[in-house]
């Protein structure tokens, strides 16, 4: 099955997941790939049809584009937006049940998807609910999509991602404090947890792609290792040349920040940090590739972690 994979369809292809699939079939140079996105006269979408990925305007809102963009594809990475989709569980649903149904009408051949568990009963009686009654509404959204694709008999596995390392470049606050070091907070909390960079995504999916038939039906964990938030601030520190520390906040604390999301945020991290549910289902045993480690990949971004403290 394995040699019949000769052009996949990626989606996301400009983003970070869909990106780092890209850049790993790029590098594995064996297929022709078809980038989908928005705007292809995107200076990401130009860049990437400059390294020989055929892009294509689609949306995962429309599932006439899917079917077209999706036609001749042997395989597909899906990854669907839930902020994109209004941060909303039926939005981000909606989006992947139109994939899933453009998928099949177009004939793919193979679907991996890039998945998030469901919410366990005794974690949703403990985190407070959100106004829409879910708990962690981009886990439980991704997990319905998950449940739509197994029930529409296309072939698929499901790729399980975690926390992406790029997130200490994106979206983490460093706060200068009074001595010259710098702060960030969350609440995570201490212990270990599973991440990994998007590089790690698109080498998971590239190894999935050489062989689907051993893969059917399976959930893969992407990952490169299991880190604590104060190791990392360590590793920023020793790369950077700065004092950088973690301070863990409480669930309270956090959900009351005024940024997007901020309870859905703290019950993802509460999630994290009170249950074992995530790091179990993303052993190292079961990686197909060894990603590199948080280590590795803050010396190789360096310099963006500086700009971040200046």
């Amino acid at each position: 099955m394995a040699a019949l994979v000769k052009t996949v369809v990626v989606t996301g292809a400009t983003g970070a997941q869909g990106g780092g699939v890209v850049d790993a079939l790029l590098s594995a140079g064996s297929k022709s790939i078809r980038g989908i996105t928005r705007s292809s006269s995107s200076k990401k979408a130009k860049d990437l049809a400059a390294k020989g990925v055929e892009v294509v305007e689609a949306d995962l809102g429309n599932q006439a584009s899917l079917s077209k963009a999706f036609a001749g594809a042997d395989a597909l990475f899906l990854v669907t937006d839930f902020f994109g989709a209004g941060a909303s569980f039926e939005g981000e649903l909606q989006q992947g049940k139109t994939a899933v149904d453009a998928a099949k009408e177009a004939g793919v051949g193979f679907v991996i998807f890039s998945a998030l568990e469901g919410i366990p009963a005794d974690v949703k009686e403990k985190l407070p609910a959100l106004p829409d009654g879910r708990t962690v509404a981009h886990f439980e959204s991704k997990n319905a999509v998950a449940e739509y694709l197994a029930q529409s008999g296309l072939s698929y596995a499901l790729l399980r991602p975690c926390n992406f390392y790029e997130n200490m470049i994106n979206f983490t606050f460093y706060q200068p404090q009074a001595d010259g070091s710098y702060a960030f907070s969350d609440n995570m909390g201490t212990a270990p947890h599973a991440w990994h960079s998007v590089s790690t995504i698109g080498l998971t999916a590239a190894a999935i792609l050489e062989d689907p038939k051993k893969y059917k039906g399976k959930s893969v964990p992407a990952l490169g290792e299991h880190i604590s938030l104060t190791d990392m601030a360590k590793i920023v520190s020793d790369v950077t040349g700065k004092t950088v520390k973690y301070q863990p906040v409480s669930d309270e604390i956090f959900a009351s920040l005024p940024i997007p999301g901020a309870q859905n945020l703290a019950n993802m991290n509460s999630y994290y940090k009170q249950w074992s549910y995530y790091d179990n289902l993303r052993p190292l045993s079961q990686r197909l590739v060894a990603g590199p480690t948080f280590k590795e990949w803050a010396e190789a971004n360096a310099a963006a972690l500086k700009a971040k403290l200046e």
